[in-house]
């Protein structure tokens, strides 16, 4: 998220005194020079906070350039509090009529800057704690599918007639043991997967990865209630109903890469880019603001 007021902010001064050595009149000196005063208060309050903002600029450059580290939430929250205190600073700075807008500008800028600072807190503190509550799942995976493959399943042998039934029998008996096994091994895999759905549930995610935690939360909600119904399948012996049920089981873990999934990611992360160019268009409006007061007063 680009910072730009204490660059816009410093610079202010600069064109505004160096236009003050006009002379065209006193009462346009006096607007002048009041607007510089003004000018000079809001530098003096940004120079105060001068070290707390550049370390903003640099806690906001790392999460652009390396994504989010653990325990990185409290430099964004201390972010946020510097924002917060300029703005009330500047706030509190009575401005002359002249320097009003300007001052409008200022503020308005500050609040898009402290929204769009209070959801990147936001996200410091949930994208580490939504990929500490998915991490189980690769592993999971990797369990259910090896304890998959060590079942063996029975197949049908040719028997002489005479040792049909026992054979019967036994086939029975091992495609009994192999769906056991079998279901077993999906019950663990369940409750893992809902293990992870518990410790997702109580996070609050930010509008940018609101459609990414709830396609997540919706595809672990169908991988568990598809495959209970797998698992009650196998134990109660309904065979038949197994393949068609297993291939629902095999879908909704492919859920969170569907089209609409990916359509409503984007979308959200579109509506955070828009944020952040509002960002940008606010401190250009401060800019041509600044360019105004210059030509008037100049």
């Amino acid at each position: 998220m680009p910072l730009r007021l204490a660059a816009g902010a410093g610079a202010l001064v600069v064109v505004l005194l160096a236009a003050g050595c006009g002379g065209d009149g006193a009462k346009k000196a006096q607007r002048r020079q009041a607007v510089t005063h003004y000018i000079d208060s809001v530098n003096i309050v940004e120079r105060q906070l001068r070290t707390p903002l550049l370390q903003v600029e640099r806690t906001y450059r790392s999460f652009s350039g390396r994504g989010v580290k653990k325990g990185a939430t409290a430099g964004f929250v201390e972010a946020e509090s510097t924002l917060r205190k300029l703005r009330t600073e500047l706030a509190a700075l009575d401005a002359p009529p002249d320097a009003r807008p300007l001052r409008r500008r200022l503020l308005q800028l500050l609040d898009a800057e402290r929204a769009l600072a209070h959801e990147l807190t936001l996200l410091a503190a949930f994208l580490p704690r939504f990929s500490d509550a998915l991490r189980p799942l690769a592993p999971a995976d990797k369990q259910l599918k090896t304890a998959l493959a060590a079942v063996t399943v029975p197949k049908p042998k040719s028997v002489p007639a005479s040792k049909l039934a026992a054979a019967r029998a036994a086939y029975k008996r091992a495609v009994a043991a192999a769906s056991a096994a079998q279901a077993a091994a999906l019950e663990t895999y369940v409750a893992k997967v809902a293990a992870v759905r518990d410790r997702l549930r109580p996070l609050h995610a930010p509008p940018a990865v609101v459609p990414a935690y709830r396609t997540q939360l919706q595809t672990l909600g169908r991988v568990i209630t598809t495959g209970r119904a797998v698992i009650a399948a196998l134990r109660a012996g309904k065979y038949t109903q197994v393949a068609a049920l297993d291939q629902a089981f095999q879908q909704a873990a492919a859920t969170s890469t569907s089209l609409s999934a990916q359509r409503e990611q984007i979308a959200a992360v579109k509506a955070y880019d828009a944020r952040v160019r509002a960002v940008n268009n606010l401190a250009l409006a401060v800019d041509r603001e600044r360019s105004r007061l210059q030509k008037t007063l100049g």
